[in-house]
């Protein structure tokens, strides 16, 4: 699915390559605002390669997309999970390729919810990106009879062998770091 056929979701930045000397590959060039950016508002958030939708996922991390982001960006450091690890290497091969990679969010307002405590109610904000997400991922399926191509436990895929051997090499090699 092409992005243009989506109504709701905002461009807010393209992923490029790193040049500096660093273990990550990629990083991201925002186009919004620091408010935008760090807002704590659920989100779905949408990872395009020259346009096709390859990735949809959702946050209400504090810290806004910019936070969920930096999972993907400094994927290459720590003891990342192997989806984070997985995503900012097909992010960095489809920029090799000089595909255009940009990413799109889709924030939603929170919603006031009377919510029961030990002692009685409480008027809270309740954050909703698991079920934005869903919409989003149930609309594409809709749409295309499938998940998108990186949303690999929803279509009951494994990941990429490539992927995961590099991903396995990166944990041999943090493993032995570490233990020196």
């Amino acid at each position: 699915m092409d992005i243009s056929q989506v109504k709701t979701a905002v461009k807010i930045g393209d992923f490029t390559l790193r040049n500096e000397d660093s273990p990550n590959h990629i990083s991201i060039k925002y186009i919004s605002s620091n408010e935008d950016l760090n807002s704590n508002l659920p989100r779905v958030y949408i990872i395009t390669s020259n346009g096709e939708i390859k990735k949809i996922g959702g946050s209400s991390a504090i810290g806004g997309i910019k936070a969920t982001m930096n999972f993907y960006i400094n994927a290459r450091t720590g003891s990342p999970g192997p989806s984070r690890f997985i995503i900012h290497e097909l992010i960095r091969r489809e920029l090799e390729q000089n595909k255009k990679v940009e990413l799109f969010v889709i924030a939603s307002s929170s919603i006031k919810a009377r919510v029961p405590g030990l002692f009685g109610y409480h008027i809270i904000d309740i954050l909703s990106s698991k079920e934005m997400e869903k919409v989003c991922k149930d609309d594409f399926y809709q749409s295309e009879k499938r998940y998108p191509d990186w949303n690999f436990q929803e279509n009951n895929e494994p990941y990429h062998s490539r992927y995961k051997d590099i991903y396995n090499e990166y944990l041999q090699y943090h493993k032995h770091r570490i233990s020196k």
